[in-house]
């Protein structure tokens, strides 16, 4: 059972007219700045933060609508994202910083980068940077029609919520206690006992509706940072239901300029960042240890 540690920061900052959550593990170092998933939150990092905070300051934080971050009505895209990043590093006063991204994360990660390159020093892009492999909300893999299907609904008990969770494949035979931290802070407990998640359906919907605004391909080549992208290899539902074909991140590590690519064959898109393995926070170390633009073995 690993021991994980407590966050030294947990609190909303102001960006613009929104406030973030925002949490820090680890009190020096240079700063990793943290961007989480479509449905997920801040904590999801905990594994990753456990194995970095020894040496450097990781933070991550709710995007908007998630989390205990603000939920506005409307304005939920990749660009909008990356503008939130933006006037986010400033409040907290970092000029430049790593960035760590997965999933949906991943995709506001390589957009910043390459919109500001003087701000990013390393990116980290776990399973994903690539196209999405389908074209429309109604194509979308079922593993994610599943995540997002959760949205919205009160389930009875806290209890009951987590064994829905544990009864998917693709996370059931990996449950620990980084999912259970996980879980602890996507969820609201309503007044009659029930719970639902903190993330906002609307936001999420609006999300997939603009996903063509991330333009991942056109970003590529003006990535300035050194570059490590993660790949999980194993399936959801499927050994093929994947985020990130080997195909699409042979491809994206090819036209990012200073781009490695470490794959993961026995883990899939969630349990790259849950700590089930070590491999992906080793790796991670290795590369953020490295001496900028070089090309660390891993």
């Amino acid at each position: 059972m690993p021991t994980l540690i407590e966050a030294v920061r947990d609190e909303l900052v102001a960006v613009g007219e929104l406030r973030l959550h925002v949490v820090q593990w680890g009190e020096a170092g240079p700063p990793v700045v943290c961007l989480h998933g479509l449905t997920a939150n801040a904590f999801c990092f905990q594994a990753f933060a456990d194995a970095l905070a020894t040496d450097y300051r990781v933070i991550a934080y709710d995007l908007r609508g998630r989390g205990r971050s603000e939920r506005p009505a409307q304005g939920y895209s990749v660009p909008i994202h990356a503008a939130d990043l933006d006037q986010l590093l400033t409040a907290l006063g970092l000029e430049r910083v790593a960035l760590l991204g997965h999933s949906l994360g991943a995709l506001i990660a390589l957009f910043y980068a390459a919109w500001r390159p003087e701000r990013v020093s390393k990116l980290v892009l776990v399973d994903a940077g690539a196209p999405l492999p389908w074209r429309t909300p109604e194509e979308q893999p079922a593993w994610l029609s599943a995540s997002i299907a959760r949205l919205g609904t009160p389930v009875a008990s806290f209890e009951e919520y987590r064994q829905r969770l544990q009864r998917l494949p693709f996370l059931g035979p990996w449950w620990n206690a980084y999912l259970d931290r996980y879980l602890e802070h996507d969820i609201e407990r309503l007044p009659d006992g029930s719970v639902r998640s903190r993330v906002y359906r609307e936001g999420v919907l609006e999300e997939g509706r603009r996903a063509d605004e991330a333009r991942p391909a056109e970003q590529w080549e003006r990535v300035q940072a050194p570059t490590l992208v993660l790949r999980a290899g194993a399936g959801m539902f499927a050994p093929d239901d994947q985020l990130l074909s080997r195909e699409a991140a042979r491809e994206l590590v090819a036209h990012i300029p200073q781009a490695q690519l470490v794959e993961f064959p026995t883990l899939n898109h969630y349990t790259i960042i849950f700590g089930t393995e070590p491999g992906p926070a080793q790796a991670i170390r290795a590369f953020l240890g490295g001496a900028e633009g070089s090309q660390p073995g891993l």
